[in-house]
């Protein structure tokens, strides 16, 4: 889901472009001006005609995103949503990801920090959660956590913005966690914003998500002292599994 439109049309890479038009995501289909493209720092895609495979054109390397197809290349026949997405991926855009009564969930990038910090200031919200980190450590995090999450998973935690203001209320998703074979349910959202459901509605969005998108099992890991979070995983119709550590419970669904 990508509510928001970034690119605006597909365009051939003619060689020795220096500068690339915003909104525009072009094609290489000779190897020869990759190299080229690359260190322009143009958005594109790499076309392969598998009818010339074996003709010196499948030469990837310094390429992000590859296509194949027969003949020349049509855009027609890809899915615009594809090329929105790798568009956002190579400009560094956070795609949109789910939608639901009163919130969009999207990833996460650095203008979303001031937000976050002032989200985390409150002491009730670092109770049974680790605290941001420094801001330059933060953005590290942010970063990395685009290129080795986001796009290797397709999924994670991601920003939750309320539809009617465009206010960030808090941050939820599905993580992944060392040692384990199922995502992980985690939702945090700030104290103005409590006590009003948007925890249960943003979390049936994300739970409705990972259904459709072939993800069977879900985990949740929490304190048994976090009452609100322990009531509201029972009500989505989570069971407690097993202990995570001394302190916190999985819960499984």
């Amino acid at each position: 889901m990508n509510s928001n439109r970034y690119l605006k049309k597909i365009q051939r890479y003619k060689a020795g472009m220096s500068t690339a038009d915003e909104g525009i995501l072009y094609v290489v289909t000779d190897s020869s001006d990759i190299g080229g493209a690359s260190e322009a720092g143009i958005p594109f895609v790499y076309y392969i005609d598998s009818t010339k495979a074996g003709e010196g054109n499948s030469y990837c390397e310094g390429v992000k995103y590859v296509l194949e197809g027969e003949g020349e290349f049509d855009p027609d026949e890809f899915d615009e949503e594809y090329f929105e997405s790798i568009y956002r991926r190579l400009n560094k855009i956070p795609l949109d990801i789910l939608e639901t009564e009163r919130c969009m969930l999207r990833e996460t990038w650095i203008p979303d920090l001031d937000s976050f910090y002032e989200i985390y200031s409150d002491p009730s919200i670092t109770m049974y959660m680790e605290d941001l980190m420094e801001r330059s450590e933060e953005e590290k995090y942010t970063e990395n956590y685009r290129d080795l999450i986001y796009e290797i998973y397709g999924h994670g935690i991601w920003t939750v913005v309320l539809k009617e203001t465009g206010e960030i209320i808090g941050r939820a998703g599905l993580d992944e966690r060392a040692g384990y074979d199922r995502p992980e349910l985690g939702f945090v959202i700030g104290t103005k914003w409590q006590r009003k459901g948007f925890a249960e509605e943003v979390c049936r969005g994300i739970l409705k998500w990972a259904s459709e998108n072939d993800i069977d099992e879900v985990m949740s890991i929490t304190e048994p002292e976090n009452i609100a979070s322990v009531n509201l995983l029972r009500k989505l119709g989570f069971t407690r599994s097993e202990r995570f550590d001394d302190k916190r419970d999985i819960w499984i669904k």
